[in-house]
C-alpha cells in the first residue's frame, strides 16, 4: 500500500498536528487508508503488535488476543437529546472488553470531564465488558479519573510511545510507510514547539502557511437560520472537528435552540448527526464526503423542548 505521507496529509487537508498525528497513526495500524469514523476494522499484523505493546505498558494484564476491531473515533452517544456523548479517538473492541484510547498533543484540547464521561458512557453500551481508558498525551500533571471495578485508567506520555513505533515497524516496507513512521516519531520529538511551527518543518517552510479556520460557533448560528428561514436541511462543513468535538457542538445549538422564545421560528430546527453508516443518502460536505459524519440542521414542525431537569 502507498501511505499518504505527513507532507501529502497537510498539503491536501491542512489538518492539526493532533489530527494528523492521530490519522497517520491510523493508517499504519490498519495498513489501510484512512477510514470513516466509527468503522470496525481489522488491525494487521503490526498494528496488533504495536496496540499489544501499548496495552501493556497501560496495564499489567487484560490484553484480550489478537483477533480484535479497531475503532477510529469511537462514538459513544449521549444517553438522551440533553447528553453531550463522547467520541474516543480509538477503540478496540473484544467480546468481553472494550479498549478506549484518547490522543492528545495540544493543553488547549483538554477537556473537562471528557474522561469520566467516557468511562461512564463505556459501561453504558458495553454493560458486560470490561472497560480500559488510556490517555496518551505529552507529559502532565492531571488527577485520574474515578474507576469502579469494572474500569481501568492509564496515562501513557507520547514520549513512551516512540520506541513502540520503532518497535512496530523496524523496517517500514515502502518509502510511504518509512515517512509516515518517521514522521510521527519526528512530531513526537517536536511537541515542544508551536503547532504553527511543526507544520512549516514538515512543509519546509520559513513560515507557516496563514489558513482561515472556520468559527464553528458562527457557522452553526448561520445554518440555524438559514433553515429556520427555508426549511431547507443542510450540513455545516467543519473540516477542523473531530467526533467528539461535533457530539458538543451539537448539544450547544440545541440547548441554544431551545431557550429562543416560544415563539421564535429558530425553536423549529434541530441539530442532529448525520452517519453515511446509519443514516441513508450521501453527504453534503465535503468534510462530510471524507469522514462519514457531518453535523445537520433540519426543520421539525414540533419545537425543541427544553433541557430536561
Amino acid at each position: 500500500m502507498e501511505y499518504e505521507t505527513p507532507r501529502e496529509l497537510l498539503t491536501r487537508l491542512k489538518t492539526s498536528r493532533e489530527e494528523s498525528i492521530q490519522r497517520l497513526l491510523t493508517t499504519l495500524i490498519l495498513d489501510a487508508p484512512y477510514p470513516k469514523w466509527n468503522t470496525r476494522s481489522m488491525a494487521s499484523l503490526a498494528g496488533v503488535e504495536f496496540l499489544r505493546k501499548l496495552h501493556a505498558l497501560s496495564f499489567d494484564s487484560g490484553w484480550g488476543g489478537d483477533v480484535l476491531e479497531f475503532v477510529d473515533e469511537f462514538e459513544l452517544r449521549g444517553r438522551s437529546d440533553d447528553e453531550r456523548g463522547g467520541a474516543p479517538d480509538y477503540a478496540v473492541v473484544w467480546r468481553d472488553r472494550l479498549w478506549m484510547i484518547e490522543l492528545k498533543t495540544e493543553a488547549a484540547s483538554h477537556r473537562r470531564g471528557q474522561l469520566p464521561l467516557y468511562l461512564e458512557l463505556g459501561r453504558h453500551y458495553f454493560p458486560d465488558s470490561q472497560i480500559d481508558l488510556t490517555y496518551l498525551t505529552p507529559p502532565l500533571s492531571k488527577p485520574a479519573p474515578k474507576c469502579e471495578p469494572w474500569a481501568r485508567f492509564a496515562h501513557v506520555t507520547w514520549q513512551e510511545v516512540q520506541p513502540l513505533l520503532r518497535s512496530a515497524w523496524p523496517s517500514p516496507a515502502s518509502e510511504s510507510q518509512r515517512a509516515v513512521v518517521n514522521g510521527l516519531c519526528a512530531a513526537i520529538d517536536l511537541l515542544n514547539i508551536s503547532p504553527a511551527e511543526w507544520r512549516a518543518n514538515v512543509l519546509q517552510e520559513q513560515h507557516a502557511p496563514l489558513t482561515a479556520s472556520v468559527d464553528s460557533a458562527s457557522a452553526a448560528v448561520t445554518a440555524v437560520k438559514q433553515t429556520a428561514s427555508d426549511r431547507q436541511q443542510r450540513a455545516i462543513d467543519l473540516p477542523g472537528l473531530d467526533l467528539d468535538d461535533l457530539l458538543g457542538l451539537r448539544v450547544e445549538m440545541r440547548d441554544q435552540v431551545a431557550a429562543e422564545e416560544p415563539q421564535s421560528p429558530l425553536r423549529h430546527v434541530r441539530p442532529w448527526l448525520w452517519n453515511s453508516a446509519t443514516s441513508g443518502g450521501t453527504a453534503l460536505s465535503p468534510s462530510g464526503a471524507e469522514v462519514g459524519y457531518e453535523l445537520r440542521c433540519s426543520w421539525y414542525s414540533s419545537p425543541v423542548p427544553p433541557r430536561a431537569e
